[in-house]
């Protein structure tokens, strides 16, 4: 399917700024494959869509749906539950981070695609002979593909860079500099401006050929932490990410490609604004359930706690522990939107290897520091991590390509994107637990 002429006009008017490179022919093996590109912006709402110039053309062309993520709603397992069709429990990627009590990890999050334990969209396509790129989608550090520049970061300074370089596709991110030379500037993990991963998927596009490319951005995302959801930054951030959106579909419609192509616009999760945080780790200090140094490190944890922001996992490492855990738990009443035990974490397809999760009462998120006050007020900004039941916490799919008609969805299930994807491009993907939505 092709977008109308008038579409592409809006997006010039709307303030996208042109493509300089030049736009590859496909060549005689690919010209017949269907194309898809997925771009995921992190935190978008669906609510956001009518404000966006590129997102609201899209929608108006294709197919739009609010999405009902997984528990947690976060990143991690969001983004390995869209590309995979199962839920956290399934796929191995429960949280952002794994279990540490006792910091050995420096704060490592689940960056490696070996952690996944089910099969994913890019294997499914590579499988097909088709080419792959992966734009910083997370879990991505070490995955087998055509090119991958991985979503990773250690030190937080340009050292990071270096690591980035050696983590990559040799020689790819070299070639996007020489082409957008303000790249490194923008490109300093984990402090990533849109303009880089959009500026690489840009060069991916036009000189590469890929058949199969998913992109990550989350300078919406930051800005929502930072200020909240509807603040003047988030504003700002969407309006820079939609504008970096309508150069690349710009491009794209420039490409012999298009009338092949699935254009798939995702996010991982809404919302909400929070004014206190809680701090699980400074209760279960303040019971004696985990034992701080002098300068409030771990060296001993009878429980261990992963906050998720709107949620937190709880991990009783001593079985006699657990009447002090809900002792503890106890004090904070209210504060305690939903408790979930184990049965039930499994049920909603989230962390088996935790004893307990917590959910916040709205206006409170979690988070992890384990000294000073247990609750603290903090000047408005916005988390997510809740329920999926949360309507704040819904994410949004956007979708135009072959035989794609233009209707409102309704409401559909994270795990129901893989296979839907799957099928526009001819790809099994027997293992999604999801169903593929009807988009024709």
């Amino acid at each position: 399917m092709k977008l109308a002429a008038t579409f592409v006009l809006a997006l010039a008017a709307c303030g996208a700024p042109a493509y300089s490179g030049e736009p590859v022919t496909s060549s005689s093996t690919t010209a017949s494959r269907p194309r898809l590109v997925l771009v995921s912006i992190d935190g978008m709402m669906p609510d956001v869509i009518p404000s966006a110039p590129t997102l609201r053309g899209l929608a108006h062309r294709g197919a739009s749906a609010r999405i009902e993520g997984v528990f947690p709603t976060v990143t991690y397992p969001s983004h390995t539950t869209i590309v995979t069709g199962v839920p956290p429990r399934l796929h191995g990627i429960t949280r952002n981070r794994p279990v540490d009590p006792l910091d050995k990890n420096f704060g490592g999050w689940h960056w490696y695609a070996e952690d996944i334990t089910a099969p994913t969209l890019w294997q499914a396509a590579l499988a097909r002979k088709r080419t792959v790129a992966l734009v910083t989608w997370p879990v991505t550090v070490g995955a087998k593909a055509t090119f991958v520049v991985p979503e990773y970061w250690r030190s937080g300074t340009v050292d990071d860079q270096k690591l980035l370089r050696a983590l990559s596709t040799p020689g790819l991110l070299d070639n996007v500099a020489r082409e957008f030379p303000a790249l490194w500037t923008h490109l300093v993990p984990p402090d990533v401006h849109d303009d880089a991963q959009f500026a690489i998927a840009r060069y991916l596009v036009a000189h590469e050929d890929v058949d199969v490319l998913l992109v990550h951005a989350w300078g919406l995302d930051d800005a929502q932490h930072a200020h909240g959801p509807g603040s003047p930054e988030a504003a700002a951030a969407l309006a820079h990410a939609d504008a970096l959106l309508g150069d690349l579909v710009a491009l794209i419609e420039r490409t012999p490609g298009w009338d092949r192509t699935t254009l798939a616009v995702v996010s991982d999760h809404g919302f909400a604004r929070v004014d206190h945080e809680v701090r699980l780790n400074a209760l279960f200090a303040k019971h004696g359930l985990i034992q701080l140094d002098a300068d409030g490190k771990t060296t001993a944890a009878r429980v261990a706690v992963v906050g998720n922001g709107g949620s937190a996992f709880i991990y009783v490492l001593d079985p006699a522990a657990r009447p002090d855990v809900d002792r503890a738990l106890a004090e904070l009443g209210p504060i305690i939107g939903q408790r979930f035990e184990h049965a039930a974490i499994v049920d909603a397809g989230g962390d088996p290897t935790a004893t307990l999760a917590v959910a916040a009462a709205p206006g409170y998120a979690f988070d992890d520091v384990r000294t000073g006050a247990i609750v603290r007020d903090v000047a408005p900004k916005g988390n997510h991590g809740y329920p999926p039941s949360d309507p704040a916490m819904a994410a949004a799919f956007v979708a135009v390509g072959p035989g794609i008609a233009h209707r409102d969805l309704g409401t559909v299930r994270m795990i129901d994107i893989a296979p839907t994807l799957a099928q526009q491009i001819d790809v099994p993907l027997p293992s999604a637990v999801g169903h593929a939505i009807t988009l024709r």
